[in-house]
Protein backbone atom coordinates (compact mmCIF):
# COMPACT_ATOMS: atom_id res chain seq x y z
CA UNK A 1 0.00 0.00 0.00
CA UNK A 2 2.55 2.29 0.70
CA UNK A 3 4.40 1.51 -2.61
CA UNK A 4 1.29 2.30 -4.37
CA UNK A 5 0.90 5.37 -2.19
CA UNK A 6 4.28 6.35 -3.37
CA UNK A 7 3.80 5.77 -6.93
CA UNK A 8 0.65 7.68 -7.59
CA UNK A 9 2.94 11.23 -5.44
CA UNK A 10 5.24 10.68 -7.89
CA UNK A 11 3.14 10.81 -11.02
CA UNK A 12 1.65 13.53 -9.35
CA UNK A 13 4.48 15.80 -9.18
CA UNK A 14 5.87 14.81 -12.83
CA UNK A 15 2.48 15.67 -13.97
CA UNK A 16 2.22 19.38 -12.27
CA UNK A 17 5.91 19.95 -13.03
CA UNK A 18 5.99 23.60 -14.60
CA UNK A 19 5.16 23.17 -18.31
CA UNK A 20 5.86 26.54 -19.18
CA UNK A 21 9.37 26.21 -20.91
CA UNK A 22 9.11 24.81 -24.78
CA UNK A 23 12.81 23.20 -23.89
CA UNK A 24 10.83 21.00 -21.40
CA UNK A 25 9.23 19.22 -24.35
CA UNK A 26 9.95 15.71 -24.89
CA UNK A 27 9.73 13.64 -28.28
CA UNK A 28 9.54 9.55 -28.48
CA UNK A 29 9.23 9.41 -32.86
CA UNK A 30 12.68 9.27 -34.17
CA UNK A 31 14.79 9.88 -30.51
CA UNK A 32 16.21 6.46 -28.43
CA UNK A 33 16.12 7.39 -24.69
CA UNK A 34 18.59 6.19 -22.76
CA UNK A 35 18.78 5.90 -19.10
CA UNK A 36 19.03 4.45 -15.56
CA UNK A 37 16.09 2.77 -13.78
CA UNK A 38 15.75 2.58 -10.00
CA UNK A 39 13.25 0.50 -7.98
CA UNK A 40 11.67 -1.37 -5.44
CA UNK A 41 10.10 -4.52 -5.79
CA UNK A 42 6.81 -6.12 -4.27
CA UNK A 43 6.93 -9.78 -3.50
CA UNK A 44 2.98 -10.99 -4.66
CA UNK A 45 1.95 -14.89 -4.69
CA UNK A 46 2.99 -18.12 -3.25
CA UNK A 47 6.56 -16.31 -2.30
CA UNK A 48 5.21 -12.82 -0.96
CA UNK A 49 5.79 -15.09 2.89
CA UNK A 50 9.18 -16.87 1.58
CA UNK A 51 10.97 -13.30 0.27
CA UNK A 52 10.88 -9.77 1.60
CA UNK A 53 10.50 -6.61 -0.80
CA UNK A 54 13.20 -5.83 -2.98
CA UNK A 55 15.16 -2.87 -4.31
CA UNK A 56 16.81 -2.53 -7.71
CA UNK A 57 18.67 -0.70 -10.50
CA UNK A 58 19.66 -1.18 -14.14
CA UNK A 59 19.64 0.46 -17.11
CA UNK A 60 16.53 1.22 -19.81
CA UNK A 61 15.86 1.98 -23.52
CA UNK A 62 12.75 3.38 -25.51
CA UNK A 63 12.79 2.80 -28.95
CA UNK A 64 10.11 3.96 -31.16
CA UNK A 65 9.05 2.52 -34.27
CA UNK A 66 6.26 4.49 -35.02
CA UNK A 67 4.03 7.29 -33.69
CA UNK A 68 2.67 6.06 -31.30
CA UNK A 69 4.64 2.62 -30.38
CA UNK A 70 7.94 1.93 -28.80
CA UNK A 71 9.56 -1.09 -27.55
CA UNK A 72 10.35 -0.41 -23.74
CA UNK A 73 13.63 -2.44 -22.88
CA UNK A 74 15.09 -2.85 -19.08
CA UNK A 75 17.79 -4.27 -18.18
CA UNK A 76 17.92 -4.66 -14.14
CA UNK A 77 19.63 -6.21 -11.05
CA UNK A 78 17.41 -6.79 -7.71
CA UNK A 79 18.58 -8.37 -4.33
CA UNK A 80 15.91 -9.57 -1.95
CA UNK A 81 16.48 -11.26 1.18
CA UNK A 82 14.77 -14.60 3.03
CA UNK A 83 12.05 -13.82 4.88
CA UNK A 84 13.16 -16.15 7.87
CA UNK A 85 16.92 -15.87 7.29
CA UNK A 86 18.37 -12.42 7.33
CA UNK A 87 22.13 -14.59 5.79
CA UNK A 88 20.27 -15.71 2.99
CA UNK A 89 19.79 -13.57 -0.07
CA UNK A 90 18.29 -13.65 -3.55
CA UNK A 91 19.89 -11.55 -6.62
CA UNK A 92 17.67 -11.54 -9.46
CA UNK A 93 19.71 -10.22 -13.19
CA UNK A 94 16.43 -9.56 -15.35
CA UNK A 95 15.67 -8.23 -19.54
CA UNK A 96 12.32 -7.16 -20.18
CA UNK A 97 11.34 -6.47 -23.21
CA UNK A 98 8.20 -4.93 -23.78
CA UNK A 99 6.18 -3.25 -26.62
CA UNK A 100 4.08 -0.11 -25.94
CA UNK A 101 1.75 2.22 -26.93
CA UNK A 102 2.08 5.76 -25.86
CA UNK A 103 0.22 9.37 -26.44
CA UNK A 104 0.65 12.90 -25.27
CA UNK A 105 -2.01 14.46 -23.08
CA UNK A 106 -2.16 18.48 -22.10
CA UNK A 107 0.93 19.60 -20.06
CA UNK A 108 3.54 17.68 -22.38
CA UNK A 109 2.87 14.60 -20.20
CA UNK A 110 3.11 11.40 -22.12
CA UNK A 111 1.62 7.91 -20.99
CA UNK A 112 2.43 4.83 -21.94
CA UNK A 113 1.42 0.83 -21.58
CA UNK A 114 2.30 -2.34 -22.91
CA UNK A 115 2.85 -5.87 -22.43
CA UNK A 116 5.78 -8.26 -23.59
CA UNK A 117 8.43 -11.00 -22.09
CA UNK A 118 10.91 -10.80 -19.33
CA UNK A 119 14.04 -13.75 -19.18
CA UNK A 120 15.35 -13.70 -15.40
CA UNK A 121 18.65 -14.92 -14.07
CA UNK A 122 17.96 -15.99 -10.30
CA UNK A 123 21.03 -16.72 -8.02
CA UNK A 124 20.07 -17.79 -4.26
CA UNK A 125 23.17 -17.81 -1.87
CA UNK A 126 23.28 -18.31 1.73
CA UNK A 127 26.10 -16.53 3.45
CA UNK A 128 26.80 -19.35 6.72
CA UNK A 129 27.21 -22.27 4.53
CA UNK A 130 28.76 -20.80 1.19
CA UNK A 131 26.17 -22.57 -0.74
CA UNK A 132 24.04 -20.89 -3.71
CA UNK A 133 22.13 -22.29 -6.92
CA UNK A 134 21.02 -19.86 -9.75
CA UNK A 135 18.19 -21.14 -12.37
CA UNK A 136 17.36 -19.24 -15.55
CA UNK A 137 13.47 -18.17 -16.19
CA UNK A 138 11.63 -16.30 -18.89
CA UNK A 139 7.81 -15.03 -18.19
CA UNK A 140 5.66 -11.99 -19.12
CA UNK A 141 6.06 -8.64 -18.32
CA UNK A 142 3.25 -6.05 -18.65
CA UNK A 143 4.12 -2.22 -17.79
CA UNK A 144 2.36 1.11 -17.46
CA UNK A 145 4.07 4.56 -16.90
CA UNK A 146 4.07 8.08 -16.99
CA UNK A 147 7.24 10.47 -18.65
CA UNK A 148 7.43 14.10 -18.42
CA UNK A 149 10.24 16.59 -19.69
CA UNK A 150 12.27 17.98 -17.62
CA UNK A 151 15.44 19.76 -19.55
CA UNK A 152 16.10 19.91 -23.40
CA UNK A 153 15.60 16.43 -24.14
CA UNK A 154 15.89 15.10 -21.40
CA UNK A 155 12.63 12.85 -18.85
CA UNK A 156 11.68 11.23 -16.15
CA UNK A 157 9.58 8.65 -15.99
CA UNK A 158 7.19 6.85 -13.43
CA UNK A 159 6.66 2.83 -14.36
CA UNK A 160 4.78 -0.32 -12.92
CA UNK A 161 5.93 -3.03 -14.06
CA UNK A 162 4.05 -6.60 -13.52
CA UNK A 163 6.10 -9.63 -13.53
CA UNK A 164 5.63 -13.12 -13.71
CA UNK A 165 7.77 -16.24 -13.84
CA UNK A 166 8.32 -19.37 -12.64
CA UNK A 167 11.05 -20.29 -9.69
CA UNK A 168 11.17 -23.92 -8.19
CA UNK A 169 7.98 -25.41 -9.73
CA UNK A 170 6.15 -22.23 -8.56
CA UNK A 171 4.61 -19.03 -9.98
CA UNK A 172 7.19 -16.08 -9.31
CA UNK A 173 5.27 -13.03 -9.30
CA UNK A 174 6.26 -8.99 -8.35
CA UNK A 175 5.50 -5.73 -8.76
CA UNK A 176 8.24 -3.04 -9.53
CA UNK A 177 7.62 0.04 -8.74
CA UNK A 178 10.49 2.45 -10.80
CA UNK A 179 12.05 6.01 -11.37
CA UNK A 180 13.12 6.60 -14.59
CA UNK A 181 15.58 9.20 -16.00
CA UNK A 182 16.89 9.15 -19.52
CA UNK A 183 18.21 11.41 -22.27
CA UNK A 184 17.18 11.50 -25.79
CA UNK A 185 19.37 10.36 -28.62
CA UNK A 186 18.67 11.32 -32.31
CA UNK A 187 18.09 8.46 -34.81
CA UNK A 188 18.69 10.92 -37.90
CA UNK A 189 20.80 13.47 -39.54
CA UNK A 190 20.03 17.33 -38.38
CA UNK A 191 18.95 17.70 -42.08
CA UNK A 192 15.71 15.42 -41.41
CA UNK A 193 14.85 16.89 -38.58
CA UNK A 194 14.96 20.37 -40.34
CA UNK A 195 12.93 18.79 -43.32
CA UNK A 196 10.58 17.21 -40.59
CA UNK A 197 10.07 20.76 -38.73
CA UNK A 198 9.38 22.45 -41.99
CA UNK A 199 6.52 19.56 -42.83
CA UNK A 200 4.97 20.21 -39.57
CA UNK A 201 5.12 24.21 -39.87
CA UNK A 202 3.46 23.57 -43.28
CA UNK A 203 0.94 21.33 -41.65
CA UNK A 204 0.26 24.34 -38.82
CA UNK A 205 -0.20 26.61 -41.73
CA UNK A 206 -2.63 25.22 -43.47
CA UNK A 207 -4.79 24.18 -40.44
CA UNK A 208 -4.71 27.92 -39.43
CA UNK A 209 -5.79 28.86 -42.81
CA UNK A 210 -8.52 26.08 -42.74
CA UNK A 211 -10.26 27.32 -39.41
CA UNK A 212 -9.60 30.75 -41.13
CA UNK A 213 -10.99 29.95 -44.06
CA UNK A 214 -14.52 28.39 -42.00
CA UNK A 215 -14.58 31.26 -39.98
CA UNK A 216 -15.11 33.88 -42.72
CA UNK A 217 -17.35 31.65 -44.19
CA UNK A 218 -19.70 31.30 -40.97
CA UNK A 219 -19.60 35.23 -41.21
CA UNK A 220 -20.76 35.44 -44.56
CA UNK A 221 -23.80 32.63 -42.81
CA UNK A 222 -23.95 35.13 -40.34
CA UNK A 223 -23.50 32.39 -37.84
CA UNK A 224 -21.81 34.17 -35.19
CA UNK A 225 -21.17 31.22 -32.92
CA UNK A 226 -19.61 29.28 -35.45
CA UNK A 227 -17.48 32.18 -36.63
CA UNK A 228 -16.36 33.03 -33.46
CA UNK A 229 -15.30 29.49 -32.65
CA UNK A 230 -12.91 28.77 -35.18
CA UNK A 231 -11.35 32.51 -34.90
CA UNK A 232 -10.89 31.93 -31.63
CA UNK A 233 -9.12 28.23 -32.80
CA UNK A 234 -7.59 30.34 -35.23
CA UNK A 235 -5.85 32.27 -32.20
CA UNK A 236 -4.94 29.42 -30.48
CA UNK A 237 -2.49 28.40 -32.99
CA UNK A 238 -1.53 31.91 -34.06
CA UNK A 239 -2.50 34.20 -31.36
CA UNK A 240 -1.29 37.36 -33.19
CA UNK A 241 -3.46 36.40 -36.32
CA UNK A 242 -4.74 40.37 -37.31
CA UNK A 243 -7.62 39.02 -39.78
CA UNK A 244 -8.68 36.52 -36.65
CA UNK A 245 -8.47 39.48 -33.89
CA UNK A 246 -10.07 42.24 -35.96
CA UNK A 247 -13.47 39.35 -36.78
CA UNK A 248 -13.47 38.49 -33.25
CA UNK A 249 -13.66 42.51 -32.04
CA UNK A 250 -15.89 43.22 -34.60
CA UNK A 251 -18.30 39.97 -33.66
CA UNK A 252 -17.81 40.95 -30.14
CA UNK A 253 -18.96 44.66 -30.53
CA UNK A 254 -21.91 43.45 -32.77
CA UNK A 255 -23.14 41.65 -29.75
CA UNK A 256 -23.37 44.32 -27.29
CA UNK A 257 -24.90 46.34 -29.85
CA UNK A 258 -27.58 43.82 -30.28
CA UNK A 259 -27.18 43.20 -26.73
CA UNK A 260 -27.91 46.62 -26.23
CA UNK A 261 -31.00 47.02 -28.46
CA UNK A 262 -33.04 44.53 -27.43
CA UNK A 263 -33.12 46.46 -24.15
CA UNK A 264 -33.86 49.52 -25.24
CA UNK A 265 -36.66 47.62 -27.64
CA UNK A 266 -38.05 46.14 -24.47
CA UNK A 267 -38.36 50.27 -22.68
CA UNK A 268 -40.16 50.50 -26.35
CA UNK A 269 -37.38 52.94 -27.85
CA UNK A 270 -37.53 51.07 -31.36
CA UNK A 271 -35.86 54.33 -33.19
CA UNK A 272 -33.02 54.23 -30.68
CA UNK A 273 -32.95 50.66 -31.06
CA UNK A 274 -32.57 50.85 -35.12
CA UNK A 275 -29.19 51.80 -35.87
CA UNK A 276 -27.70 49.22 -33.59
CA UNK A 277 -29.33 46.31 -35.07
CA UNK A 278 -28.44 47.59 -38.59
CA UNK A 279 -24.80 47.72 -37.03
CA UNK A 280 -25.32 44.14 -35.40
CA UNK A 281 -26.76 42.27 -38.27
CA UNK A 282 -23.63 42.44 -40.34
CA UNK A 283 -22.55 39.68 -38.52
CA UNK A 284 -25.70 38.15 -36.47
CA UNK A 285 -28.56 36.46 -38.27
CA UNK A 286 -31.08 36.90 -35.53
CA UNK A 287 -30.42 40.90 -35.92
CA UNK A 288 -30.45 40.92 -39.94
CA UNK A 289 -33.98 39.10 -39.44
CA UNK A 290 -35.43 42.06 -36.88
CA UNK A 291 -33.93 44.45 -38.91
CA UNK A 292 -36.38 43.50 -41.86
CA UNK A 293 -39.26 43.11 -39.66
CA UNK A 294 -38.65 47.06 -38.41
CA UNK A 295 -38.05 48.12 -41.94
CA UNK A 296 -41.14 46.65 -43.20
CA UNK A 297 -43.07 47.81 -40.06
CA UNK A 298 -42.05 51.49 -39.60
CA UNK A 299 -41.76 52.36 -43.40
CA UNK A 300 -44.77 53.82 -43.43
CA UNK A 301 -42.86 56.52 -40.71
CA UNK A 302 -40.41 57.82 -42.48
CA UNK A 303 -42.04 60.97 -43.60
CA UNK A 304 -43.01 61.29 -39.91
CA UNK A 305 -39.00 60.80 -39.11
CA UNK A 306 -37.70 63.12 -41.44
CA UNK A 307 -40.13 65.74 -40.73
CA UNK A 308 -39.16 65.48 -36.71
CA UNK A 309 -35.04 65.85 -38.09
CA UNK A 310 -35.83 68.54 -40.22
CA UNK A 311 -37.44 70.78 -37.42
CA UNK A 312 -34.16 69.23 -35.69
CA UNK A 313 -32.09 70.96 -38.29
CA UNK A 314 -33.98 74.27 -38.23
CA UNK A 315 -33.72 74.69 -34.17
CA UNK A 316 -29.85 73.97 -34.94
CA UNK A 317 -30.05 70.75 -33.17
CA UNK A 318 -27.85 69.00 -35.36
CA UNK A 319 -27.16 65.91 -33.55
CA UNK A 320 -30.72 64.77 -32.97
CA UNK A 321 -31.32 66.07 -36.76
CA UNK A 322 -28.01 63.33 -37.99
CA UNK A 323 -29.59 60.62 -35.53
CA UNK A 324 -33.25 60.92 -36.74
CA UNK A 325 -31.84 60.96 -40.50
CA UNK A 326 -29.83 58.12 -39.73
CA UNK A 327 -32.79 55.99 -38.53
CA UNK A 328 -34.26 57.23 -41.96
CA UNK A 329 -30.90 55.30 -43.53
CA UNK A 330 -31.71 52.21 -41.91
CA UNK A 331 -35.17 52.18 -43.25
CA UNK A 332 -34.55 53.15 -46.62
CA UNK A 333 -30.82 53.34 -47.48
CA UNK A 334 -31.45 55.18 -50.87
CA UNK A 335 -33.43 58.37 -49.14
CA UNK A 336 -31.46 61.61 -50.74
CA UNK A 337 -33.59 63.98 -48.21
CA UNK A 338 -31.83 62.20 -45.29
CA UNK A 339 -28.33 61.52 -46.77
CA UNK A 340 -28.29 65.32 -47.72
CA UNK A 341 -29.61 66.79 -44.25
CA UNK A 342 -26.77 64.59 -42.56
CA UNK A 343 -24.15 65.65 -45.21
CA UNK A 344 -25.06 69.43 -44.00
CA UNK A 345 -25.55 69.42 -40.32
CA UNK A 346 -22.03 67.63 -40.45
CA UNK A 347 -20.27 70.58 -41.72
CA UNK A 348 -21.96 73.01 -40.03
CA UNK A 349 -20.76 71.25 -36.43
CA UNK A 350 -17.09 71.44 -38.17
CA UNK A 351 -17.57 75.12 -39.29
CA UNK A 352 -18.89 76.14 -35.82
CA UNK A 353 -15.86 73.75 -34.02
CA UNK A 354 -13.60 75.73 -36.29
CA UNK A 355 -14.62 78.74 -35.12
CA UNK A 356 -14.74 77.86 -31.70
Amino acid sequence: MKALIFTILIMLFIIIIPSYTSYADIVFPDYVTVGTVAGYSVITGYYSNSLDNGIGAGLFFFVPFADWGMINNSLTYSRFTLTHSSNSTMQSFGITIIPSLYFTIPYDVTLYAGAGFCVQYHTLFATNTGVNDATYKSGIAMSAGIAKGIFPRTLIATECTYLLSELSHKKFQNIVICMKAGYQFALHQPLYYIAKEAETAKIHEKRIEHLYNCGTEYVQKKDHVQALDCFHKVLSLKPDHKNALHYIASISLALEQYNSALVLLKQHREFEALPLIANASTYIAHAEMLLQQMKMKYTSEILKLTKMAIESFNKKDYDNCIATMNVVLVIDPDNDVAKAYIVRSKRIKETMQKLQ
